[in-house]
């Protein structure tokens, strides 16, 4: 992959060495100019893994999950110098207390300047769009909210703070996974019946003043200091259309996805 491709896909240029804030700018850049989407796994088309077609896909107006982003993103920083060590994570949103939830997270630890810190472009509506320190307990602001890392024995939990609560993210521990362990996860979660990606239409466009997000047939936007907006799109045309207009998102050249939106729309008109 041509680096410059990558950096003229995010529109920033981080400078000759690996830095902390060089990081910081490469992460908030890519969450920003790439969304979050899960149209391949909703349409049952497949999602490739390999450098080439991930760097094609994001620049044809095209998003992706966790395995997509963080798969290029890591692939980028090493070209640009920095030390990476890509990790499999338990979601817990959602998930009851007691719940053993599988690995189907990817995130990255990256040492820089003596410090070791989390980054991670790929958990959708609460992606941090700032690396994190790999300090327990303490409070990180980032431009779209603030987090925490907890620790658990050998394992961390990220948490994020809502409506004064800190809501329970992910859990990881930092043994380094591997293409083979992607490969597995990235398969499971994409095709598999009961993962809400091949289910539930999910989009996250991330800008400056918070997230435009999009549930199924329902459509959201969160900033700081904003007020909230909320509503619901009456059918497939709708939904395409905020896809195209508001993710930036070129849904209509996704195959079989026109079919998948219009069952959305029925299913959420329905309940």
């Amino acid at each position: 992959m041509s680096i410059d491709a990558y950096l003229d896909l995010l529109g920033v240029r981080p400078g000759a060495a690996p830095s902390l804030d060089a990081l910081a700018r490469l992460q908030r850049a890519h969450i920003q100019a790439i969304p979050f989407e899960n149209l391949n796994p909703l349409a049952g088309l497949n999602v490739s893994l390999e450098i080439p077609a991930l760097l094609e896909k994001f620049a044809a107006r095209r998003g992706g999950y966790c395995f997509e982003h963080n798969t290029l993103y890591r692939h980028a920083l090493a070209l640009l110098g920095f030390e990476t060590t890509a990790l499999l994570a338990r979601v817990r949103m959602t998930a009851a207390p007691d719940a053993v939830t599988p690995r189907t997270h990817m995130l990255l630890l990256v040492d820089v300047e003596g410090e070791r810190m989390m980054s991670d472009t790929g958990f959708g509506k609460m992606t941090p769009t700032a690396p994190l320190r790999l300090v327990p307990d303490l409070v990180q602001d980032t431009p779209h909210g603030r987090y925490r890392l907890v620790r658990l024995g050998d394992e961390w939990r990220l948490e994020a703070e809502a409506g004064g609560e800190w809501l329970h993210l992910y859990v990881f521990d930092p043994r380094p996974a591997y293409p083979a362990d992607f490969d597995m996860s990235n398969w499971y979660v994409s095709t598999n019946p009961v993962s809400h990606f091949t289910r539930d239409l999910i989009a996250v466009r991330t800008v400056d003043d918070g997230r435009h997000v999009l549930h199924n047939a329902r459509y959201s936007f969160q900033g700081p200091g904003r007020p909230g907006i909320r509503r619901d799109l009456a059918s497939g045309d709708e939904i395409a259309q905020v896809l195209e207009t508001t993710f930036d998102l070129a849904a209509g050249r996704v195959p079989g996805l026109a079919a998948k939106l219009d069952a959305i729309a029925r299913r959420q008109a329905a309940a």
